[in-house]
Protein backbone atom coordinates (compact mmCIF):
# COMPACT_ATOMS: atom_id res chain seq x y z
CA UNK A 1 0.00 0.00 0.00
CA UNK A 2 1.50 3.47 -1.08
CA UNK A 3 1.62 6.23 1.78
CA UNK A 4 0.40 8.89 -1.11
CA UNK A 5 -2.05 11.34 -0.58
CA UNK A 6 -4.97 10.74 -2.67
CA UNK A 7 -4.95 14.19 -3.05
CA UNK A 8 -1.49 14.50 -4.24
CA UNK A 9 -1.92 11.76 -6.40
CA UNK A 10 -2.52 13.16 -10.42
CA UNK A 11 -4.42 10.14 -11.19
CA UNK A 12 -6.62 9.99 -8.15
CA UNK A 13 -7.15 13.75 -8.60
CA UNK A 14 -8.75 13.01 -11.45
CA UNK A 15 -10.43 10.09 -10.85
CA UNK A 16 -11.80 11.28 -6.88
CA UNK A 17 -15.21 12.79 -7.22
CA UNK A 18 -15.05 17.02 -6.77
CA UNK A 19 -17.19 18.79 -4.44
CA UNK A 20 -16.59 22.02 -7.13
CA UNK A 21 -16.84 21.92 -10.82
CA UNK A 22 -16.82 24.83 -13.18
CA UNK A 23 -18.05 24.80 -16.93
CA UNK A 24 -18.19 27.41 -19.29
CA UNK A 25 -21.52 27.29 -21.77
CA UNK A 26 -21.42 28.86 -24.37
CA UNK A 27 -25.49 26.95 -26.22
CA UNK A 28 -23.57 24.81 -28.57
CA UNK A 29 -23.79 21.31 -28.76
CA UNK A 30 -19.93 20.73 -27.12
CA UNK A 31 -20.91 22.85 -24.31
CA UNK A 32 -23.82 20.53 -23.73
CA UNK A 33 -21.68 17.69 -23.55
CA UNK A 34 -19.76 19.09 -21.25
CA UNK A 35 -22.49 19.64 -18.63
CA UNK A 36 -23.14 15.83 -18.91
CA UNK A 37 -19.32 15.29 -18.36
CA UNK A 38 -19.25 17.48 -15.34
CA UNK A 39 -22.20 15.58 -13.78
CA UNK A 40 -20.23 12.52 -13.52
CA UNK A 41 -17.96 14.41 -11.29
CA UNK A 42 -19.91 15.94 -8.87
CA UNK A 43 -22.61 12.83 -8.43
CA UNK A 44 -24.04 14.09 -6.04
CA UNK A 45 -24.94 17.77 -7.50
CA UNK A 46 -28.29 19.21 -6.07
CA UNK A 47 -28.25 17.23 -3.29
CA UNK A 48 -28.27 18.45 0.45
CA UNK A 49 -24.70 19.16 1.13
CA UNK A 50 -23.66 18.04 -2.48
CA UNK A 51 -21.14 19.28 -4.75
CA UNK A 52 -21.80 22.04 -7.15
CA UNK A 53 -21.75 22.77 -10.84
CA UNK A 54 -20.88 26.37 -11.67
CA UNK A 55 -22.21 26.91 -15.03
CA UNK A 56 -20.59 30.00 -16.33
CA UNK A 57 -21.61 32.24 -19.61
CA UNK A 58 -19.75 34.93 -20.59
CA UNK A 59 -20.67 37.53 -22.75
CA UNK A 60 -18.10 39.79 -24.45
CA UNK A 61 -19.14 42.87 -25.17
CA UNK A 62 -18.79 44.30 -28.95
CA UNK A 63 -16.26 46.78 -30.01
CA UNK A 64 -16.96 50.27 -29.88
CA UNK A 65 -16.10 50.46 -33.40
CA UNK A 66 -19.20 47.29 -34.32
CA UNK A 67 -20.93 48.57 -37.27
CA UNK A 68 -24.44 49.93 -36.17
CA UNK A 69 -23.07 50.00 -32.21
CA UNK A 70 -23.14 54.25 -32.55
CA UNK A 71 -26.98 53.92 -33.88
CA UNK A 72 -28.12 51.39 -31.00
CA UNK A 73 -26.33 53.50 -28.49
CA UNK A 74 -24.01 52.23 -25.34
CA UNK A 75 -23.73 48.36 -24.41
CA UNK A 76 -26.22 48.23 -21.66
CA UNK A 77 -24.02 45.73 -19.56
CA UNK A 78 -27.43 45.28 -17.01
CA UNK A 79 -29.89 44.51 -19.65
CA UNK A 80 -27.50 41.65 -21.27
CA UNK A 81 -26.56 39.83 -17.98
CA UNK A 82 -30.47 40.01 -16.83
CA UNK A 83 -31.23 38.81 -20.51
CA UNK A 84 -27.96 36.06 -20.39
CA UNK A 85 -29.21 34.94 -17.37
CA UNK A 86 -33.21 34.10 -18.12
CA UNK A 87 -31.69 32.30 -21.53
CA UNK A 88 -28.97 30.27 -19.38
CA UNK A 89 -31.60 29.06 -17.11
CA UNK A 90 -33.57 27.97 -19.37
CA UNK A 91 -31.24 25.90 -21.19
CA UNK A 92 -30.20 24.59 -17.73
CA UNK A 93 -33.67 22.93 -17.54
CA UNK A 94 -33.56 22.03 -21.34
CA UNK A 95 -30.54 19.96 -20.43
CA UNK A 96 -32.04 18.51 -17.42
CA UNK A 97 -30.21 20.21 -15.24
CA UNK A 98 -31.78 23.16 -13.30
CA UNK A 99 -29.99 22.43 -10.11
CA UNK A 100 -26.16 23.54 -11.73
CA UNK A 101 -25.71 26.96 -10.52
CA UNK A 102 -26.09 29.88 -13.56
CA UNK A 103 -23.46 32.65 -13.63
CA UNK A 104 -23.14 35.49 -16.47
CA UNK A 105 -20.61 37.85 -16.66
CA UNK A 106 -19.49 40.33 -19.64
CA UNK A 107 -16.07 40.36 -20.15
CA UNK A 108 -13.72 41.23 -23.26
CA UNK A 109 -11.25 38.27 -22.28
CA UNK A 110 -13.46 35.26 -21.40
CA UNK A 111 -10.31 32.59 -20.85
CA UNK A 112 -9.67 35.37 -18.07
CA UNK A 113 -12.85 35.73 -16.64
CA UNK A 114 -13.67 32.18 -16.39
CA UNK A 115 -10.05 31.70 -14.92
CA UNK A 116 -11.04 34.37 -12.51
CA UNK A 117 -13.99 33.05 -11.71
CA UNK A 118 -12.33 29.26 -10.84
CA UNK A 119 -10.10 31.04 -8.34
CA UNK A 120 -12.61 33.05 -6.41
CA UNK A 121 -14.92 29.91 -6.61
CA UNK A 122 -11.70 27.78 -5.63
CA UNK A 123 -12.80 25.02 -7.96
CA UNK A 124 -11.47 21.55 -8.51
CA UNK A 125 -11.97 21.41 -12.14
CA UNK A 126 -13.03 23.13 -15.10
CA UNK A 127 -14.63 20.99 -18.00
CA UNK A 128 -14.30 23.32 -21.00
CA UNK A 129 -15.75 21.91 -24.46
CA UNK A 130 -13.07 22.65 -27.71
CA UNK A 131 -14.43 23.97 -30.72
CA UNK A 132 -11.70 22.50 -32.76
CA UNK A 133 -11.32 25.30 -34.89
CA UNK A 134 -8.25 25.38 -37.80
CA UNK A 135 -5.64 27.80 -39.74
CA UNK A 136 -6.65 30.92 -39.96
CA UNK A 137 -10.17 30.75 -37.63
CA UNK A 138 -8.01 29.67 -35.04
CA UNK A 139 -4.90 31.95 -35.57
CA UNK A 140 -7.62 35.02 -35.79
CA UNK A 141 -10.15 33.96 -32.39
CA UNK A 142 -7.35 32.04 -30.83
CA UNK A 143 -8.66 29.29 -28.46
CA UNK A 144 -10.19 30.24 -25.60
CA UNK A 145 -9.61 26.57 -24.28
CA UNK A 146 -6.03 26.62 -24.66
CA UNK A 147 -5.50 30.04 -22.87
CA UNK A 148 -7.99 28.46 -19.89
CA UNK A 149 -5.24 25.56 -19.62
CA UNK A 150 -2.06 27.89 -19.58
CA UNK A 151 -3.99 30.03 -16.83
CA UNK A 152 -6.06 27.93 -14.80
CA UNK A 153 -5.44 27.05 -11.00
CA UNK A 154 -7.01 23.52 -11.59
CA UNK A 155 -6.99 20.61 -13.67
CA UNK A 156 -8.82 21.33 -16.93
CA UNK A 157 -10.35 18.40 -18.77
CA UNK A 158 -11.01 19.87 -22.19
CA UNK A 159 -13.79 17.87 -24.82
CA UNK A 160 -13.13 17.83 -28.35
CA UNK A 161 -15.45 19.75 -30.61
CA UNK A 162 -16.86 19.11 -33.88
CA UNK A 163 -15.03 17.19 -36.28
CA UNK A 164 -13.15 20.57 -38.06
CA UNK A 165 -14.30 21.08 -41.59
Amino acid sequence: MSDTNPIDDPVAAWTLPKRKVVVPFDFSEASRKALEVARTFVPDAGMPDGGTISVIHIIVPPPMTAPGRLLRGPFDEERAIAQGFTVLREALADAGVPEFEAHVRVASNPAEELVAFAERDRSELIVISSHARRGFDRWLLGSTAERVVRLAPCPVLVLRGPKPQ
